[in-house]
């Protein structure tokens, strides 16, 4: 998305932390509108978006109308490309990037990893043994996992550019496949596939989007590009009746679709990403969705997420599928940070949006003191949130709805194993969660040890993120 690429510039060129945050929150906003964005340009409707304020949509709508911003172009030519693969590095962040651009002239990981190795890093003021080492460590971890995107990247962006696709006359249908649509948890190439009358004007628009950064092969059906904050992006384009197969198909796994092949060969099908054919006919079978093509090989349907081949299959033809948790089972959130810590929204802004989301609850849990650089709350602190929260409850309750707001805390796990909010205060909480956030690079066992004292208190309720995995 444009908007987030703009932020990691703005970062980099030392740009307002407030503005950096308006350009990431309206990114997530618009990729996640309910309707194609071109309604919204056309109806004039989106100063209507909640986060989205004149000068935000004023920007939207010349990427819209015209496929480009030159806001964006402009920081574009203040920051060399390579920097923004330095932010993308565990261990360096935008301020660290700028300075060792300015002070060192580096443009390049490979720059940057050299210059780290021959001590040149240790000119800068404030660049020690500990932090190069953190870098060179960064780098390799990005090494091992190159041309692997996370998901949380991956899916916004896929899905703004299907969500850009579908504002293309003709186009019928649109969907993110591939392991993005499997949600596997980091994906290497982005499918789209796209159901159009008119696939030319899909694929003009498509070469055309801001964020595309090079046309690797561009084709009548099939087009691939290097896309901005994802690496490789193939599009296909098929006609409106072939879309449920060619979706199926290209959505995978390919042991998945091995074994459905089988299936449909053993009861006389053929079955590919063109349609489902019955022996030596041409012509597919009608294929409503991707459900009709499960449902002609005697399966129930199966979701995307779990075509791994790892038992579905088996399950389907027993009629054994399990029912996947979707967004709507969601009944409460109960780990929510606000402004009174390092979040980005009041209280009753968080409340309302999760009543808006159906949600019969929410956990407030803010940070606590000892993690300073979030604005972590004190015992004091915590009383007062808990007077606004006790208010607002009353309020809700007055008007009649069925909603709650719990009291709560990210109380922090010291070296020790003690945690930095008192007992007494901790006991009037609804909910407690205990995170390590410092000393990460401790021993196992002291880690161990800090997790162990943590649960053996009688007030906490959670362990948040207990093995700090990295993906």
């Amino acid at each position: 998305m444009a908007f987030d690429e703009i932020a990691d510039l703005l970062e980099i060129t030392e740009g307002d932390p407030f503005k950096v945050r308006a350009y990431r929150r309206a990114s997530q906003v618009l990729v996640n509108l309910p309707e194609p964005i071109e309604n919204l340009v056309r109806e004039g409707r989106l100063l209507d978006v909640p986060g989205i304020g004149k000068a935000l949509a004023k920007k939207a709508e010349e990427l819209v109308t015209t496929g480009k911003l030159q806001y964006l172009e402009d920081l574009r030519h203040k920051v060399p490309p390579g920097l923004l693969d330095f932010i993308r590095i565990p261990g360096v962040g935008a301020k660290t990037a700028s300075t060792i651009y300015k002070e060192l002239g580096i443009e390049t990981v490979e720059e940057l990893e050299t210059a780290a190795k021959s001590g040149r890093l240790q000119k800068i003021r404030g660049m020690g043994e500990k932090k190069i080492q953190n870098i060179l460590q960064g780098i390799e971890t990005q090494r091992r996992h190159s041309g692997r995107v996370l998901l949380g990247i991956a899916l916004p962006i896929a899905q703004g550019i299907v969500s850009d696709l579908y504002g293309v006359p003709g186009v019928t249908a649109a969907e993110v496949a591939g392991s993005v649509r499997r949600r596997k948890e980091t994906v290497g190439d982005v499918d789209i596939v796209v159901a159009s009358v008119k696939p030319d004007a899909v694929m003009e628009r498509f070469v055309g989007l801001n964020g595309v950064r090079e046309v690797i092969v561009r084709g009548e059906t099939k087009t691939s590009v290097v896309f901005a904050g994802l690496g490789q992006v193939d599009l296909r384009a098929v006609a409106p009746d072939q879309y449920p197969a060619a979706l199926q198909y290209f959505t995978g796994s390919k042991n998945h679709n091995v074994r459905l092949r089988g299936i449909a060969k053993q009861i006389g099908y053929k079955l590919n990403e063109y349609g489902l054919f019955k022996g030596d006919s041409d012509r597919s079978e009608h294929l409503e969705d991707e459900a009709a093509i499960y449902a002609k090989l005697g399966l129930g349907y199966i979701p995307p997420e779990i075509r791994e081949d790892s038992g579905e299959i088996e399950a389907a033809l027993e009629r054994g599928l399990p029912t996947l948790l979707e967004v709507r089972d969601i009944k409460g959130d109960l780990h929510v940070h606000t402004r009174w810590s390092d979040g980005t929204a009041s209280i009753s802004e968080m409340a309302d949006a999760a009543i808006k989301r159906g949600y019969e609850y929410i956990a407030i849990c803010d940070h606590t003191k000892a993690l300073g650089v979030t604005g972590g709350l004190d015992e004091d602190r915590l009383i007062r949130q808990g007077e606004e929260i006790r208010s607002l409850n009353e309020a809700y309750k007055e008007r009649g709805i069925k909603f709650r707001i719990l009291r709560g805390t990210e109380v922090d796990i010291l070296a020790d194993g003690t945690l930095d909010i008192r007992d007494e205060v901790l006991r009037e909480l609804d909910i407690v969660v205990a995170s390590i956030h410092t000393g990460m690079r401790q021993d196992p066992e002291i880690i161990h040890r800090r997790l162990e004292a943590a649960m053996q208190n009688e007030h906490v309720d959670i362990i948040g993120h207990p093995t700090g995995r990295l993906i």
